[in-house]
């Protein structure tokens, strides 16, 4: 029954053969399906009209389900935040010509397969807070397998009268007599195996991921006496804010661009930023962003407590304030720091300056 779905071999076979199946009038986007990759590399599907976004790993599935479960007063740059630390296989499934670039185009031409005007597809790679780019051939290898997984999907999910966006897996879930279907969320995982794929129910460990944002702690405890040991001024407070910046940049080495991250650090009391600056990869990067801080510390004299905006900005200070003494905590005044935010945006993206290699992309 299934065997024809392996007929197709090639990227663009499948993308015309998915086009023809009409999967996204099966599936909705809640309908998530897991297809594990020859490496056994979770990716959670979920299909929307004319595309589809394949979650990569547990990065991926927490960003996904960040992004569907976020709150209603989530202000703008929030939102976008999460939309950038989005990592999947990109497919829009039916563009149009004008949406495509030449290497899009020179690869559907050397496909010899043929698609009708506004039904051209298009595959990116989606990392966390860079560009989507084009996708490599290992991550083509992984479209080709989901592909051919959720066209037998379609045929798979039918006997279980599975037909319409509509309609749920509940019939199939029923089918294999799991326990405490109502307490566990259960979703459909395949396996290619030889000519087909082999179907198994997965639960959704949504409670165990969620995003993993970096601590700084000393592990060296001279310099952790040295600060331990400096005395605070009384009633000083510093603030401090990292944030995604709200425009990519072109990184250093590397031409895909980036969301580069930054650390505003400011007095509240004389109303002074006291520190600016950028890194490209906040994961690999956030130790500078305390070095920054300590030495802030021997300039302007060590705080009592240390203000904190922005998600990252608590996980990062929260164990190294208690190892030196100073009280980290959420900062309150959130509208004065969104104006300042707003203005280092503004600063940095309307004057041209010429420190370190940041290049803004509008003027390459």
């Amino acid at each position: 029954m299934y065997s024809a779905i392996m007929k197709h071999t090639t990227l663009y076979e499948l993308a015309k053969a998915y086009q023809d199946a009409s999967i996204d009038s099966v599936f909705s986007e809640n309908d998530l399906i897991c297809i594990l990759s020859e490496e056994q590399i979770p990716y959670y599907v979920s299909v929307v009209d004319s595309a589809f976004a394949a979650y990569r790993g547990e990065k991926g599935l927490t960003g996904y389900l960040a992004l569907s479960l976020q709150e209603e007063s989530a202000s703008e740059m929030e939102i976008m935040d999460l939309q950038e630390a989005q990592e999947c296989l990109l497919s829009i499934m039916r563009t149009e010509r004008d949406n495509l670039e030449e290497s899009d185009l020179k690869a559907i031409e050397e496909s010899g397969v043929s698609f009708t005007e506004g039904s051209y597809p298009q595959f990116r790679i989606k990392e966390q807070y860079k560009v989507p780019w084009y996708i490599s051939e290992q991550e083509e290898k992984d479209l080709i397998l989901i592909l051919q997984g959720l066209l037998f999907a379609k045929e798979y999910f039918a006997s279980y009268k599975k037909t319409r966006k509509t309609n749920t897996f509940s019939f199939w879930l029923d089918s294999l007599k799991l326990e405490e279907t109502e307490k566990k969320e259960y979703i459909p995982t395949l396996e290619k195996k030889g000519d087909s794929f082999e179907v198994s129910a997965r639960v959704l460990q949504d409670e165990a991921y969620g995003f993993y944002y970096p601590h700084a702690f000393f592990t060296n405890e001279e310099r952790q006496l040295q600060y331990k040991r400096m005395r605070a001024k009384s009633g000083k407070i510093l603030a401090l804010a990292i944030g995604m910046m709200a425009e990519p940049m072109l990184p250093g080495e590397g031409d895909r661009p980036l969301y580069p991250f930054y650390s505003l650090a400011y007095d509240p009391q004389s109303h002074q930023v006291l520190d600016v600056f950028l890194v490209e990869d906040y994961e690999r990067e956030h130790g500078k962003i305390v070095s920054r801080l300590l030495e802030l510390f021997e300039k302007e004299g060590k705080p009592q407590a240390i203000h904190c905006y922005g998600k990252r900005t608590l996980p990062l200070l929260s164990e190294l304030g208690k190892q030196i003494g100073i009280m980290v905590v959420m900062g309150n005044q959130q509208q004065e720091m969104d104006t300042l935010i707003q203005d280092m945006f503004r600063e940095l993206y309307e004057i041209p300056h010429d420190h370190d290699h940041h290049h803004h992309h509008h003027e390459e």
